[in-house]
């Protein structure tokens, strides 16, 4: 059991650090475009939002099902989670998002209880993400409703919500998480008096994003360091590196090690 519940929290680990450190790069693009000209700016902020997009669509949402596999998995030989842990999934997004930064959890945990109670924190942290705080960011860069994983789209002729995402779309938004997305979104709000309320906006539910995907990886490295003391260490270097070795980021593979705007 041990072996199978720490190889899918440490590809989990993997891939959530890799949107993180994307994340942080989107976040740095975004504080540029915000201090250029309208001229400027306009045209790249439906390119920084088709990036968003990738990131919570297709490169998050693996981290979301390898966890969820995990913790199922854990569930099903036995592992209970803690009744605080159970109570955060009926919450509402912003009751989540203090609830989680403010969950307490014992300072040197041993247990598997332990193990996937960090990683449920871990997953509800990604789901937050996914579901309110990254499509919310996009919203504020393109207008509209932006798509959310696992949900279906509002078939309705909606023309601001056409408005929305040209760029998205124009990409495959299927519920499947391989789908893979073009580029060339019309940014709306920056088209209409600037948009620089819109981007202040956009920036301040990207802070609070990199905040909790960072806290989702640290639930996830330590769910794997209580699960790792149950291996041999013969296996776990070969789980590690096997792991390492299959890491997924995206459908185009590892980010770029920097963004120029």
């Amino acid at each position: 059991m041990e072996s199978f519940l720490l190889e899918y929290a440490m590809m989990a680990g993997n891939n959530v650090k890799a949107q993180r450190d994307r994340l942080l790069q989107l976040q740095r693009r975004l504080q540029r475009l915000q201090a250029a000209t309208a001229e400027d700016h306009n045209a790249k902020l439906g390119v920084l939002a088709m990036d968003l997009f990738k990131v919570y669509y297709i490169g998050l949402e693996y981290g979301a099902r390898t966890l969820t596999t995990c913790i199922r998995f854990a569930r099903q030989k036995g592992v209970l989670l803690s009744p605080p842990t159970m109570n955060f999934a009926v919450m509402n997004d912003e009751q989540l998002h203090d609830a989680l930064l403010a969950q307490q959890f014992p300072a040197r945990p041993t247990t598997h209880t332990q193990a996937i109670d960090r990683a449920m924190a871990a997953l509800l942290a990604i789901k937050l993400l996914e579901e309110h705080l990254l499509p919310r960011c996009v919203e504020c860069l393109v207008g509209g409703e932006a798509p959310v994983p696992g949900r279906p789209r509002d078939p309705s002729p909606d023309p601001v919500a056409a408005d929305t995402t040209e760029g998205l779309a124009n990409a495959d938004l299927s519920d499947d998480p391989d789908a893979t997305a073009k580029t060339g979104s019309k940014p709306r709000h920056a088209a209409r008096g600037g948009g620089g309320g819109e981007v202040e906006k956009a920036l301040d539910y990207m802070y609070r994003a990199n905040r909790m995907v960072s806290l989702a990886v640290k639930h996830i490295d330590v769910s794997v360091a209580v699960l790792s003391r149950f291996l041999d260490p013969k296996k776990l270097a070969s789980l590690t590196d096997y792991c390492d070795d299959h890491i997924y980021i995206s459908e185009e593979g590892p980010y770029p090690s920097s963004d120029s705007d």
